[in-house]
């Protein structure tokens, strides 16, 4: 099981920062309809999950449901489920704060 790398969460922070604490993000939210992600920083986060991931997302198969949530996200590019991720992920950022 995979951990959800910092620099996902990272980049929603930086993104959204009146959000005070990573854990409050729930790995089933819908990062779309709260505004966490929009369709014009879609792009952006896609190449941020690149870089983390090592992979190449071609971008002509994009499907907004694959980063719908942290879940579908840690899941389709990390292979593994969030519970740990979020947790850890949180810890690094907080460090690097």
């Amino acid at each position: 099981m995979a951990a959800l790398p910092p620099e996902v969460l990272t980049w929603i922070y930086e993104q959204n920062p009146d959000i005070e604490d990573f854990e409050d993000i729930d790995p089933d939210l819908d990062l779309f309809d709260t505004r966490l992600v929009n369709s014009l920083s879609l792009i952006e986060f896609v190449v941020v999950i690149e870089r983390a991931s090592g992979q190449v997302i071609d971008r002509r198969q994009l499907r907004t449901e694959d980063f719908q949530t942290l879940r579908t996200i840690q899941e389709k590019f990390f292979g593994g489920s969030t519970e740990a991720a979020t947790t850890a992920a949180s810890a690094t950022v907080t460090e690097a704060g």
